[in-house]
């Protein structure tokens, strides 16, 4: 069985398209993606024939650069036109670059990711998302129905896994109920009167179940689903002779694997934005490329941990700039004010956090007074302060 990789070749009937994520003018867009023909498209401020136009983008030039594409097979390349403002290319100024799958393109302040598809759009479903990894769990998903009952859904780490848990049990089990164990605190009797239910069983890093409840499973044949999740590396343990093997070969013919963050680019802003919420100021150009540089190692879990900080750390601004969470995604996270600090000034301007806010830093970091201090760049006493006003703890915690 093939192994969990990030990275899928194109096949034969795949073609490239652009994939517009965003633009100074609309925000984050989630619509089509846009069907490159073969030959060469213009991309400029200009209106015309053969011209891919952003006429509201002030730092697109009137002719920009130019996208060329052959075929057999798809080669895909993109030229500057001598702009004014320049193209870049994975946050990089380029004269000329070759583009492949995955890669993003920045004209003036609009961004697009380069993908090979097979078409522009999948139809509608449970699960939201244009990147092509996620169209492959999609297609994952609609294979199974009422007849499956054991599902094995890979958790990339940092990924979230009970909105596609729920998609699963929503096509095995339509009109069951779902219930969640921890693999590792699973007692038998528990284990026993779940696999003899109705309902369907998500069990969680599967890989932690004792030997005695994994047995039982393996034996079972009781009318619930399972769906188990897995963060191990699922095909090492069947091949090794792992301890483990015949418990994950249970699962050998339904797995699933959630995508890493880092594969799903043009859905990564829409989802960052909707962590953000609402009633803020306008992100920076720079800021955009930053959040789509970003390799994101710890998933969904750290990306709303930097959008909880800067939705603190920017309010009352007049926009959302990179410095504000660029020493957190270099790897550190130092932001005690200094004299000659630019971001002193910004700190004076900064209003007091809501509750809400604080209420969601705290859960994010365990109720960790130092670890969301700095997170907000404030000291250890201000924030103990706050958390005893909004009466949300013990501040000794």
């Amino acid at each position: 069985m093939m192994g969990y990789t990030g990275t899928v070749m194109p096949v034969d009937s795949e073609r490239p398209y652009l994939v517009p994520v965003y633009t100074a003018e609309r925000g984050v867009i989630e619509g089509p993606s846009i069907r490159l023909e073969v030959g060469e498209t213009v991309i400029g401020r200009d209106e015309g024939t053969g011209i891919l136009a952003f006429p509201a983008d002030g730092l697109v030039s009137r002719r920009h650069a130019r996208l060329s594409l052959k075929a057999e097979p798809w080669r895909l390349s993109v030229e500057d036109l001598s702009s004014k403002n320049g193209t870049f290319v994975n946050g990089r100024k380029k004269e000329t670059a070759h583009l492949v799958d995955g890669d993003f393109i920045r004209f003036g302040e609009s961004f697009f990711v380069v993908r090979w598809r097979d078409r522009a759009e999948d139809p509608a479903s449970d699960i939201v998302g244009r990147a092509p990894s996620v169209r492959r769990m999609r297609i994952e998903l609609d294979r199974l129905n009422p007849h499956v009952q054991r599902v094995l859904l890979f958790v990339a780490p940092g990924a979230v896994p009970e909105t596609v848990a729920r998609a699963i049990h929503r096509r095995i089990n339509p009109e069951g109920t779902l219930v969640k164990i921890q693999a590792s605190d699973v007692s038998m009797q528990t284990l026993n009167q779940a696999l003899a239910g109705t309902s369907t069983l998500l069990m969680t890093d599967i890989e932690q179940l004792p030997a005695s409840q994994a047995a039982q499973l393996i034996k079972a044949d009781g009318l619930a689903p399972v769906i188990a999740t897995t963060s191990a590396d699922v095909d090492a343990l069947v091949y090794s002779g792992s301890a483990d093997g015949p418990l994950v070969a249970l699962f050998d013919d339904h797995r699933i694997r959630i995508p890493r963050l880092a594969e799903r680019r043009e859905d990564l802003l829409g989802l960052f934005f909707s962590a953000l919420g609402d009633d803020l100021p306008p992100p920076t150009t720079d800021l955009i490329e930053t959040l789509l540089l970003y390799s994101w190692e710890g998933g969904m879990m750290e990306l709303m941990e930097v959008a909880a900080e800067l939705r603190v750390r920017g309010s009352g601004l007049d926009a959302l700039v990179t410095e504000l969470v660029s020493p957190r995604l270099r790897g550190g996270f130092s932001t005690a004010a200094r004299a000659d600090d630019p971001l002193t000034a910004v700190e004076i301007r900064r209003p007091i956090p809501s509750k809400p806010d604080l209420e969601g830093l705290m859960t994010i970091h365990d109720d960790d007074i130092d670890a969301v201090a700095e997170a907000l760049g404030r000291s250890r006493m201000q924030v103990s302060a706050w958390v005893q006003s909004y009466a949300l703890g013990d501040e000794s915690e």
